[in-house]
């Protein structure tokens, strides 16, 4: 009896709980309110794939016109694929990066409490004024019995970003950021907001913007962050379609032309 209740209580230590991928699951956008956008069918299997560099290959899909929806990101025994692609299934993403490196070993020591019950058998004659009788019996004492159990546990930091697919023509194509301090002290100004992101076949991918410009002025007018020129990338309506980008590229000022994409 003891046996079979070490080893009931060894297959739920080594099954563990749910998986990390979903227990740490991270939202940042539902995909079924995301305009244009592609979205996994039901029974639909997503395309995972491994990373060894997320922040790269995440703006990689991201200039590929793929949206990230989320994330997980957890320490522990390595697992397998099937609760990312669960998980992915769940939020309807279409593909999947994740990273998975080693840690580091745990030791693991875990108490289990089994049952130390012992049964005693009496038996004897009793002796009385009205003769002799004879008797038998058990008695139980029930105690329980605390075993450790040590275990290696190999660790790994593993981490996945799920995405849905841009169904969207851009209408110029790029994602932009605020200036850093340092990228401020080594242009001398406070201004502008740098490209991070150039989606291809968009049109600043064809007008040859490239991840790293920073522009300073949109059709004349002064670029002071990056909210402030996807304001006016918003409001640039030029006649034929065409306006200009003022970038600093490799420390030398140039001028790039780029068509809109009609909306």
């Amino acid at each position: 009896m003891q046996c079979r209740i070490l080893i009931l209580t060894l297959a739920v230590i080594l099954s563990g709980c749910a998986s990390g991928y979903q227990k740490f699951y991270k939202s940042y956008a539902d995909a079924k309110t995301l305009p244009d956008v592609q979205t996994l069918s039901p029974n639909e299997a997503p395309k995972i794939f491994a990373s060894d560099d997320l922040t790269r290959d995440v703006r990689i899909a991201r200039s590929k016109g793929y949206i990230v929806i989320g994330q997980s990101s957890f320490n522990g025994e390595k697992e397998s694929e099937r609760g990312m692609i669960e998980q992915a299934q769940q939020n309807g993403a279409v593909m999947a990066l994740f990273s998975s490196k080693f840690a580091g070993t745990r030791t693991i020591t875990t108490p289990l409490f089994l049952p130390n019950n012992k049964t005693t058998y009496s038996s004897g004659t009793v002796n009385g004024t009205g003769g002799s009788a004879n008797y038998s019996g058990t008695s139980t004492t029930y105690g329980t019995t605390v075993v450790p159990l040590t275990t290696e546990q190999q660790r790994y930091n593993q981490a996945a970003v799920y995405f849905v697919k841009s169904t969207r023509k851009p209408r110029v194509g790029v994602v932009a950021l605020d200036l850093t301090p340092e990228l401020r002290k080594n242009l001398e100004r406070n201004t502008g907001a740098i490209i991070d992101i150039v989606r291809e076949e968009s049109p600043a991918f064809i007008a040859n913007v490239l991840p790293g410009d920073v522009i300073i002025e949109i059709n004349g007018a002064t670029v002071i962050n990056s909210k402030h020129a996807y304001e006016l990338l918003q409001a640039v309506s030029p006649p034929q379609g065409k306006f200009t980008l003022k970038i600093i590229r490799n420390g030398t000022e140039r001028l790039i032309g780029i068509n809109l994409v009609p909306t």
